[in-house]
């Protein structure tokens, strides 16, 4: 049954998951949407660019995903502690770290990477400190997760993000993501 986009806002709002104070465990092993949050007082690594962010709940809102089997193993498992080579919101947020990319598979012709274990543990540990998340366990995770990025623009979300606020900046992110040494 779909629900109206502020029931749906409001229900973000129950489910709020801090890495610092909550187990893993306590995240639903279901689908669903997540929205990514900086803490308050954190901040993304300085870029050229001004970016715009939307608050939800007095937090700037970084980026929305959808996990299509398991919250817990998306969102705890490959975004807070996994690699970049298997979460976007990590690999955005390295790359303006300025961490280099490497390639993720022996396959020489997979174009899949990742950083070094050194700054992909840094870059866990960065976002346990300066990351939260809020979410729902949902089935209608496209559709509610077009809604929110049309609704927040979040700079880190590069696919499905028309927004012209924001724009450059997600090229710049966009071209940083693609490079490898």
């Amino acid at each position: 049954m779909m629900h109206s986009f502020d029931e749906i806002l409001s229900n973000f709002s129950k489910n709020l998951f801090d890495p610092l104070k909550e187990n893993h465990s306590q995240l639903p092993d279901c689908q669903g949407v997540y929205i990514i949050c900086l803490r308050s007082g954190a901040n993304l690594p300085k870029s050229e660019f001004k970016i715009t962010l939307t608050k939800f709940k007095g937090y700037d809102v970084l980026y929305v995903g959808i996990s299509n089997k398991s919250l817990r193993k998306r969102d705890y498992n490959q975004h807070f502690n996994g690699n970049a080579g298997r979460s976007t919101l990590r690999k955005s947020i390295g790359v303006l770290f300025s961490y280099s990319l490497i390639p993720r598979d022996k396959n020489p012709f997979s174009k899949k990477t990742k950083f070094d274990d050194k700054n992909e543990l840094i870059l866990s540990e960065w976002m346990h400190k300066n990351l939260i998340m809020f979410f729902i366990p949902i089935i209608d995770t496209d559709i509610i997760e077009k809604k929110l990025i049309e609704h927040f623009n979040p700079p880190l979300n590069l696919k499905s993000n028309i927004n012209s606020i924001n724009a450059d900046f997600r090229k710049y992110l966009s071209m940083l993501r693609n490079k490898t040494i």
